[in-house]
Order: structure tokens, then sequence, then C-alpha cells
């Protein structure tokens, strides 16, 4: 009985001992040390990032404001699309891991982070440099991108999710909408257009009518029109979108098609657009936009139907 009981006691402290060793070997192992020194939180807290500076191509500098963001632009402002900062800034703050791939500043050119490369600084209160790198070319692996942070030389690899915010242009970061408060349906009494688009062939689409809800459908000139068709009108006036705001100092001009939403509210919303210029894109000024923006000639015409697409 005695010697059975040393025998598991033997057995018990060689198990512990072996666990030990094991243990040991894990920690000190070279796989788990460089495991640990690619271990790199790239931005500590994204909720204290006050600006957003990315040079290289096309700048762009974005701003914290009470209410969102907002891009500069000499020494105006632009609205900016506050859900597309707060995803990059996401996709920013979730790096936590950088593998090193090269220490020597001369391979930073073949990975992209030359002269030309795209720098990104992110900055918190009174101007404090939170966060500062380079973006180089996307890496062999699978959903990686090469950077260099701050003036280092070395390069890493890290998770590719910022990418394609970082190297987006200037106009990619802006809220584009032709409405800062898109209108529904529900919310329109009446519809006036007055003028023509461009067709198909150069022919012109005369747009001149009055549209006023009456119960729950629509009527024009005193023909009853399909509420659908009218319903999907609004929806799409609701969503029209700019590719990018013109200059501060572009004039206005003439319009060719005058819009005009009169909400159940009183409010009341207006679109002026301009003739089509020569790139295919209409100069366009919204009521609840203090810029003019240009509209893709696509958006329009499928926002703004003659009467005779509305009759059932």
């Amino acid at each position: 009985m005695i010697d059975y009981t040393k025998r598991v006691r033997l057995v018990a402290a060689a198990d512990a001992a072996l666990a030990l060793l094991v243990s040991l070997g894990l920690i000190l192992s070279p796989t788990s040390s460089g495991s640990k020194e690619s271990r790199r939180d790239l931005l500590d807290d994204a909720s204290a990032v006050t600006s957003i500076r990315i040079s290289g191509g096309e700048p762009v500098e974005l701003v914290k404001t009470g209410t969102g963001w907002e891009a500069v632009d000499g020494d105006a402002w632009l609205p900016v699309d506050s859900s597309r900062v707060a995803a990059f800034l996401k996709a920013v703050d979730s790096i936590e891991r950088a593998e090193l791939v090269a220490e020597d500043a001369s391979s930073q050119p073949a990975l992209g982070l030359g002269a030309g490369a795209r720098k990104v600084t992110l900055l918190g209160e009174g101007g404090k440099e939170l966060c500062a790198f380079a973006l180089g070319s996307y890496a062999s692996s699978p959903g990686t991108v090469y950077i260099s942070i701050g003036d280092g030389p070395e390069s890493y690899a890290v998770a590719s999710g910022m990418a394609s915010y970082a190297l987006g242009r200037r106009s990619s970061w802006l809220d584009l909408r032709a409405w800062s408060s898109p209108p529904t349906p529900d919310d329109v009494e009446e519809v006036l257009l007055r003028g023509s688009l461009d067709g198909a062939g150069g022919t012109a689409v005369s747009l001149d009518y009055t549209i006023a809800r009456s119960g729950k459908g629509w009527m024009s000139g005193g023909e009853a029109l399909d509420a659908m068709k009218v319903d999907a009108m609004i929806r799409a006036i609701a969503a029209l979108r700019g590719d990018d705001y013109a200059d501060a100092d572009e004039p206005a001009g003439n319009a060719v098609v005058e819009l005009e939403l009169r909400l159940g509210n009183g409010r009341t919303l207006n679109l002026a657009v301009e003739p089509v210029r020569a790139d295919g894109r209409y100069p366009a000024r919204s009521s609840q936009r203090e810029r003019g923006m240009y509209l893709p000639a696509w958006s329009l015409t499928e926002a703004l139907k003659p009467i005779g697409e509305l009759r059932p």
C-alpha cells in the first residue's frame, strides 16, 4: 500500500514537472517571442480623434464638430459623411497586430511606401498626434496592406480594412446628398416641375406640370395618377446625390429645370438644375445646401419623370 502511494506521488510530481517544462518552452520559444513582438495597437482610442489629415495625392482634412464632421475646403467647410469617418476610425482602431516585413527604409519604395505614398495623421485635442502612418501597396497575403509608422524606417503588414477609405478621393468623404433632411412621400403635398431635360438622342423631355395630393392618391390637372409611380419618383428625388460640390466662387447659372416640393408642415424644398456640362453632369443648387453640386445625368433622368410616365 505504501509503495503504491509513493508511486502515485512520483508520477504526479513527474507530470507537474513535465507540464512546467512545456509551459516554459512555449513562453521562451522563438515563435511565442515573435508573436508578442508583432502586437502593436495602432490607435489607442478612436473617440479621441478630432482631426484627420491625409496627404499624398488629393489632400483631405476632416475636422470633428459638435454635430459630426466637416471637410476643410480653403476658407470654407463642406459637410462630411460621418458614418464613413466612423467606419474608417473603427478600422484603424481595430489594428492590433503589425507584422514586421522590413527594417530598412530602402525597402519602402518596393512596398509602395515611397515619396508618393498616402500619409494619414490622426490628431486629438490641442493638435496632439495620436497616430501617423504611411499607406503602401496591398500585400500578397489576403486582407493585408503595407504601412510604415511615423517616421520610422520599418515596414509592416497590417489588416487592410482602413485602406480603401484612406485611398479614396476627397469627394468620397463628403455628404453629397442633395437634401440634408430628405423628405418621404408622406411628407410631400405638392410637386411642381418647370423646364426640360435632354433625353435620348438630344430630344428635350418636358417636365412642366404640378402634382397635388388628393386623399390617398395624386392628381395633376384633374387627372388621377398612379400613386405608386408618384411615390417612387418622390423617393428618387429624395435620394438624389451628387458626385462633388462646386467651387465656392462658381456663380449660379440659368436653370433649365426648377423643382419645388411643398411639404405638409408648410416647408418648401427647392432644386434648381442648370444646363448639362460636357462631362455629363448637371450643376444643381439645393435649398438645403449652401454650395452648388454636380448631379450625374442618369440620376436626374431616373428621378424626374415626364407626366406621361406617371399615369396609370
